[in-house]
This record gives C-alpha cells, sequence and structure tokens, in this order.
C-alpha cells in the first residue's frame, strides 16, 4: 500500500508575476475602455476645478453626520406638508399620460405662436356676426370643439 500523502507543498507565485501580472489586466481594460476613462478623468477635472470634488468628498467621508443633519432638518413642522405633497405629486405624475399632455402642450404652444404673431393694429374688436363667421373655419372649429370637449370631461363626476 501507498503512504499517505502528509506533506503538501503550495506553489509560491512571485510577487512580481503577480504584480505583472495585475499591470497587464489593467493596461487591457484600460485600453479597452479608453473613451470612458477619458470622459471619466475630464469629469474629475471639471469637479475639481470648480470645487465638488472636495465637497463630494467631504460629504463621502462625513455621510453619517450629512445625513443627520438632513433627516434631522427635514423633520421640522414647516417641512412636513412639502414633504407629503412631494409624495402625492410622485404619484400624480404617475398617473399623467406624457403623450398626450405633449401634444397638447404642442398645441397651445403653436396657438401662442400665432397670437404672437398678429399685430396689435390688426386686433380688432370682434362682434357677434364676426365670431359667428369664424366658427366656419375648420381650424377654429375644431379648436373651439376640443375646448369644449375638455370642459365637459372636467365637469363629469368621477
Amino acid at each position: 500500500m501507498a503512504n499517505p500523502i502528509s506533506d503538501i507543498k503550495r506553489m509560491e507565485i512571485p510577487a512580481e508575476d503577480i504584480e505583472r501580472k495585475n499591470l497587464d489586466e489593467l493596461i487591457k481594460t484600460v485600453s479597452e475602455n479608453k473613451e470612458s476613462c477619458i470622459k471619466g478623468i475630464d469629469l474629475l477635472s471639471a469637479m475639481n476645478e470648480s470645487g465638488m470634488l472636495d465637497a463630494v468628498n467631504a460629504l463621502i467621508k462625513h455621510r453619517k453626520e450629512a445625513t443627520k443633519n438632513v433627516v434631522q432638518e427635514l423633520n421640522k413642522p414647516q417641512y412636513s406638508a412639502t414633504l407629503e405633497n412631494l409624495v402625492e405629486l410622485f404619484l400624480l405624475l404617475g398617473e399623467i399620460n406624457v403623450n398626450e399632455v405633449s401634444n397638447m402642450t404642442d398645441k397651445i404652444n403653436h396657438g401662442l405662436k400665432e397670437a404672437m404673431e398678429v399685430p396689435p393694429s390688426n386686433q380688432e374688436k370682434m362682434n357677434y356676426i364676426g365670431m359667428v363667421k369664424a366658427l366656419k373655419d375648420p381650424e377654429i372649429n375644431k379648436s373651439i370643439t376640443m375646448i369644449l370637449s375638455f370642459l365637459k370631461g372636467m365637469g363629469k363626476e368621477l
């Protein structure tokens, strides 16, 4: 029978080989991510020039104290209503259909632009007959119909 193995000799890798392997891996990673590294350095440089890097560094080092101060400040009675409204605002934003609001905003902006292009000398007083004639214009009729539909929808019970 064979003798049991009682002495295990581990292969020791020299420190220089480990450093060389790590350096080669780092050079490869930097080379593969050259653009990101340059942008990161530019960002750090800009933050340093503006003094933000020191501020962020101090904030990170003293994060417990900073968090404690912020929480103490937000705990004051004058901020409680604001914080409650903030939560409601975020919930409301989740319910808004952004595409429809964007479409309506574009139409409002276009209408304002058209209104501002009319010179003050052409802004004559409108009489009833002029208003009835204006209703025959398809764009005006469409706008009035849209406004009336909006008002009707706003007045309905939910």
